[in-house]
């Protein structure tokens, strides 16, 4: 009896023993997942002020922004969640979304020191653009980017030295879905919640810095589908431009049509009041002479995505209605464009050219060109006597008219050209000067810029001399697609419209009615332009007269009424009124569901 006793009493010790390791355990479990929980909040931190000073904010989160912190955070768990769930590994599902992170706020930070504007969504779809062009770049880093990458090495140093000190537990496959599935969750709850949405996406830079990258890109992804503007009917859009259906009837006195988008030209003197003098005085004192309509032409673009700018002047349609960032080249033109002034002018028997020295993929142009329905395409390959400019690499634009003057030269007579050329002269990256050329600025990039747009100015002065002394009638439309970036990152911090502005001229060897100080965007040049060529409009010019009357400003950026006042577009839209609206579905409907 008394063994029977002593041997529930050594039973009932082990016991003890046994749940007090088992309590051990247990404890030491919690721990190392407390551990865990604790060094991935460390990791996040470091990486929201390193985010942060990437986007361009000098102060950290203050309390008024608390929510973004917390939504930052619940975006990168949810990520790490899923890929916990997917690998079942700590330290890997940690270091892709930390990694993932920075790379993307690296790059973020040179397009928008590059070009002045952040990346979108819509960049994916230009990146061989970008790379094509990235090494004439000159970067000038601030001391946010140094502190930043400071930051990363912070993080990278612990998950190194602390590696050991995450929990590496083998776990159920159960476990693991169920990780994954609330890390989903999570991110569905953020996309569709409702506090960041009133965030315009006017200004890419400012809603970087208060939202944060995380968040910038879940608003981006918000808007990627194009709905229909309010009250769109398809049936009734084509009721509306049928009342300015005309007879395909022909005038037998127009003109041969050139057309110049002169790469990142600008009045910079006039407009900044900086330099010693006018770079380009020649295309001034032209603008004020015969024969001439002149002006400023507001573009939907700045410091890039010259495509854009090309598609609203071909076609008249306006990119506003579509996601910031987007691209129209390659993401919305996938059949052949029916209505442009190219078809229009092919209608007219006009032979129809178009030219660009530079390579063929960039923004897709040797497949968006056919479908325009250029008769003619050329890229650098197939352009004669092209010389690079003393900048960079890029061609000159006096080399690259002399394969459309040789065009002009060997026309038959009687035979009626579209020339449509887009140079590349003056793009972007500005760093050797011209020792031969006045110094314009103590600022360097500021100087080359102006020493390549007098280039630009006299390589004109060559096209209108012997224009001047054709037996034809020649008339040429000659502007700028965008400005250039040439103040940085801090280029967009006030919402200024003069950096929209880029000056246009149409000038014609024969008599035309002058107009001078015109205000137009670009979408609207078109009908200038055929008007001084004699040529009858399309359906789509007489419509966008009437649209001109209301508003003789629109693009992506800001519009202009009747009264000569300036509305930012996504930031006053109830100014917008019923023509302009109209013109919105209009728009979408040659866009999406034109036939």
């Amino acid at each position: 009896m008394n063994k029977i006793i002593e041997e529930d009493a050594i039973n009932e010790e082990k016991l003890k023993d046994d749940e007090a390791i088992i309590q051990v355990q247990k404890t030491n479990k919690y721990k190392k997942y407390l551990w865990n929980i604790g060094l991935i909040i460390i990791l996040f931190l470091l990486l929201l002020f390193a985010m942060k000073a990437l986007d361009g904010g000098n102060q950290i989160f203050t309390l008024a922004k608390y929510r973004f912190t917390v939504l930052t955070f619940v975006i990168w768990i949810g990520f790490y969640l899923i890929l916990k769930g997917i690998t079942g590994k700590t330290k890997i599902s940690l270091s892709i979304v930390i990694g993932v992170e920075v790379i993307y706020d690296i790059i973020n930070y040179i397009v928008r020191i590059s070009r002045g504007s952040g990346m979108t969504i819509s960049d994916i779809f230009a990146v061989k653009t970008g790379l094509s062009v990235a090494k004439s770049l000159q970067l000038q880093l601030d001391s946010n980017f140094y502190i930043a990458m400071a930051l990363v090495i912070a993080i990278i140093g612990i998950i190194i030295l602390l590696r050991k000190k995450f929990v590496e537990e083998k776990e159920k496959i159960i476990t693991r879905v169920a990780k994954a599935v609330i890390g989903i969750a999570m991110l569905l709850i953020v996309f569709n919640i409702n506090i960041y949405r009133k965030y315009s996406l006017w200004d890419m830079n400012d809603i970087y810095e208060k939202l944060g990258t995380p968040i910038t890109i879940f608003r981006m992804l918000q808007d990627i589908n194009v709905k229909p503007p309010k009250g769109y009917n398809k049936s009734e859009v084509e009721e509306l431009m049928k009342k300015y259906e005309v007879t395909n009837t022909q005038n037998k006195d127009t003109a041969n049509i050139i057309v110049i988008i002169n790469e990142s030209f600008s009045d910079y003197y006039n407009v900044y009041k900086e330099g010693k003098e006018n770079p380009i005085k020649y295309f001034t004192e032209l603008s004020k002479g015969e024969n001439v309509i002149s002006g400023v032409c507001y573009s939907s673009e700045y410091g890039g995505q010259t495509s854009n700018v090309e598609y609203e002047f071909l076609t008249q349609n306006s990119s506003r209605i579509l996601p910031v960032g987007s691209y129209v080249f390659q993401q919305y033109i996938t059949s052949p464009v029916r209505d442009s002034i190219v078809q229009h002018l092919k209608s007219q028997g006009y032979k129809t050219s178009a030219m660009h020295p530079w390579r063929s993929y960039a923004y897709s142009r040797n497949k968006i060109y056919k479908l325009f329905g250029f008769d003619s395409i050329k890229f650098k390959d197939e352009m004669e006597g092209l010389e690079e400019n003393f900048n960079n690499d890029f061609y000159s634009d006096k080399s690259s008219y002399k394969e459309l003057l040789k065009e002009i030269r060997e026309k038959k007579k009687g035979e009626k050209l579209f020339q449509y050329l887009l140079t590349v002269q003056n793009h972007i990256g500005y760093t050797n000067p011209d020792p031969k050329q006045i110094t314009y600025c103590d600022n360097n990039e500021k100087n080359v810029y102006m020493q390549l747009i007098h280039e630009s100015s006299e390589a004109l002065k060559e096209v209108i001399d012997e224009l001047k002394n054709k037996d034809e009638k020649y008339v040429l439309l000659f502007f700028g697609d965008h400005q250039p970036n040439l103040d940085g990152i801090h280029n967009f911090v006030d919402r200024t419209t003069e950096k929209y502005q880029v000056p246009f001229l149409i000038w014609a060897n024969y008599d035309i009615k002058e107009e001078y100080n015109v205000t137009t965007s670009t979408v609207f040049l078109q009908n200038y332009l055929l008007k001084a060529a004699g040529v009858k409009l399309s359906a789509m010019n007489k419509y966008m007269e009437d649209v001109q009357k209301e508003y003789p400003v629109i693009t992506k950026k800001l519009y202009m009424d009747k009264n000569k006042k300036i509305f930012q577009n996504n930031v006053e839209e109830a100014n917008y009124l019923e023509k302009l609206e109209e013109y919105n579905k209009v728009d979408y409907y040659r866009i999406f569901d034109m036939k």
